[in-house]
């Protein structure tokens, strides 16, 4: 069973895939509240219907909310350079502060941004690409470029790069480990 951290594109892709049920059911699923709050409210299917998300009603039974306070976000965004800040939403913000205070947390997303800031956070082993997830869930379906492995590694790969030439941290935020 996995301690995850679950970004909005994560949680809309399960809902879309008809997987939600099945994750929940085998691993710990933490959301940070701004996504939770203010991110996630359907799906569209190939046709384009719109199919409500309600997790409100799975708080604290089958999903736990996790939240920073508004110092910690502010905190947490000042170690990026401006224009790297733009890149990370406010939920993806909230959820890379999270993972930085618990280790144990397994951040899964698929946007580009968050996987480049795991890299540059140097937490690239507390995240797990989409594809991976569902390797580790026994769920094997066909996916689009966005969910696969290879791209989550193309981007950690990017964002270790601008790790070591100094882009998108501001000077003096970078850890050495």
């Amino acid at each position: 069973m996995l301690l995850l951290l679950l970004d909005a594109d994560v949680i809309i892709d399960l809902h879309k895939l008809s997987i939600w049920k099945h994750i929940i059911k085998n691993h710990n699923i933490h959301i940070p509240s701004i996504i939770l709050h203010r991110e996630v409210y359907h799906y569209e299917d190939e046709k384009g219907r719109r199919y409500p998300i309600d997790l409100e009603q799975e708080i604290r039974v089958t999903i736990n909310e996790l939240s920073c306070s508004a110092e910690e976000l502010l905190s947490f965004k000042e170690q990026f350079d401006r224009v790297f800040q733009e890149e990370l939403h406010d939920g993806e913000k909230e959820a890379l502060a999270l993972l930085q205070k618990q280790e144990d947390l397994l951040l899964c997303t698929c946007d580009h941004a968050a996987i480049k800031a795991l890299a540059l956070l140097d937490l690239t082993e507390q995240g797990i690409s989409f594809e991976n997830l569902l390797k580790k869930t026994g769920i094997n379906k066909k996916l689009e470029y966005k969910h696969t492995e290879k791209r989550y590694k193309k981007y950690l790969a990017e964002g270790s790069i601008m790790r070591i030439q100094e882009i998108g941290l501001r000077k003096g935020k970078q850890k050495n480990k």
